[in-house]
């Protein structure tokens, strides 16, 4: 399935690359990238075996970091709304 980003979702990449390389070097910050990276080609491989968490929302978990992506399924495509920390309220970034 192809797999659209919202804009913002970069935004938050950006900030959660940021905050791991001041506190862990860009080598950590690299790791959240690749992170990230495996939970979209996971979005893009099996989107309907995640959970679905609000509404239509589905819920796919990072395995080493604290943050999860919430995306939709539409007809033809997966729509990321927001890379979150999973501290975040659960409506942070659902009116993207």
């Amino acid at each position: 399935m192809k797999i659209v980003v919202h804009r913002l979702v970069h935004v938050d990449v950006a900030e959660a690359m940021e905050f791991y390389e001041r506190e862990g070097g860009s080598g950590l910050a690299a790791d959240f990238f690749y992170e990230y990276e495996r939970v979209l080609d996971s979005i893009r491989d099996r989107p309907h075996s995640f959970v679905i968490s609000r509404g239509v929302s589905r819920r796919a978990n990072f395995q080493r970091f604290p943050f999860h992506a919430v995306f939709t399924i539409l007809t033809d495509f997966a729509l990321v709304l927001v890379i979150r920390h999973d501290s975040r309220h659960q409506d942070f970034g659902l009116d993207r």
